[in-house]
């Protein structure tokens, strides 16, 4: 090329935007921020598409509780319907196309709010490993995961908006209550992919009545039944879905309810064997023992000592 040979122009370079909150700076505080609003507050004025960004030091969770639209992710675009959660961790690319009029709410909260929350949960590490990457999927019900991510949301718009003693705390509580859900969520269709839709419906089934009549010391054959299946059919649904036998998780179940009584309640081992089926008390202690690797007296002096 001659020196006097004008260059060809190089196309503009493209920088993902990073924001605080979407359209406001970069450089706003992060540490400990907590901040929810609508869709419908941020997206109508933007005519419905929030074009792709990231944000640095915070997190988002988004519940759709109406509407729908387009989910852009890190390059990959899926489309989605209410009821309908996405997590959003820290520095991932995103972007929204909603359908005009959806709702629902965007949880935006940094990562030391994140970090501090989950440092004093029971099942924190987990917890941690679950928000370093991108989740979403259908937002299941009260019923079947035992938490309302919508109800979850409310709560933490109603905390932020007036000061109250105990803010923090509750935030951390309700932040700890939403990641659990999506968590049931990730087990919920992990185990629908590994057993499909009619076996994973017949396990949730299962494990359900277990909830609800463990106390009736009903046979595996009376379940069974009782769920339209065979004693073989409920074998095969429990040992692909968790590598136990319906026998096990029930008994599991049992042995989980005989430790709380005996810890927190006041009652004699014979009224708690009573009160969870057992009609002879020394039937439930070798129970009891031959599954804990105790005896009911000897657990629940251990628990009081400690």
């Amino acid at each position: 090329m001659h020196r006097n040979e004008a260059k060809a122009p190089r196309p503009p370079v493209y920088r993902i935007p990073v924001f605080g909150l979407y359209g406001a700076a970069a450089d706003q505080p992060s540490g400990g921020y907590v901040h929810v609003e609508t869709i419908s507050s941020r997206a109508s004025e933007l005519d419905w598409d929030i074009r792709v960004h990231r944000h640095e030091n915070l997190a988002q969770c988004v519940v759709v509780s109406a509407g729908g639209g387009v989910l852009e992710v890190e390059g990959e675009e899926i489309a989605f319907t209410a009821p309908w959660f996405v997590w959003i961790p820290t520095a991932t690319v995103h972007g929204f196309r909603f359908d005009t009029g959806t709702e629902g709410h965007v949880l935006t909260v940094s990562d030391d709010v994140v970090a501090s929350s989950l440092a004093r949960a029971p099942e924190g590490e987990a917890l941690a490993a679950l928000v370093l990457r991108p989740a979403f999927g259908e937002a299941r019900s009260e019923e079947e995961i035992g938490i309302s991510m919508p109800a979850v949301m409310q709560a933490i718009a109603r905390e932020t908006e007036l000061p109250r003693t105990g803010v923090a705390a509750a935030l951390q509580a309700h932040l700890v209550l939403l990641l659990i859900a999506v968590r049931r969520m990730r087990t919920l269709s992990d185990l629908t992919t590994n057993l499909g839709d009619r076996r994973a419906a017949a396990f949730r089934r299962f494990r359900a009545h277990v909830e609800r009549g463990f106390r009736r010391q009903e046979s595996i054959d009376e379940i069974a039944r009782t769920l339209g299946m065979s004693r073989a059919q409920l074998y095969a649904v429990t040992m692909q879905a968790v590598g136990k036998s319906p026998l096990r998780i029930l008994h599991e179940r049992m042995i989980l309810e005989c430790k709380r009584e005996l810890t927190y309640s006041a009652q004699t081992i014979g009224q708690i064997a009573y009160e969870l089926g057992f009609t002879d008390e020394a039937y439930f202690s070798r129970f009891f023992t031959r599954h804990a690797g105790m005896s009911p007296s000897a657990f629940r002096k251990t628990k009081r000592k400690n």
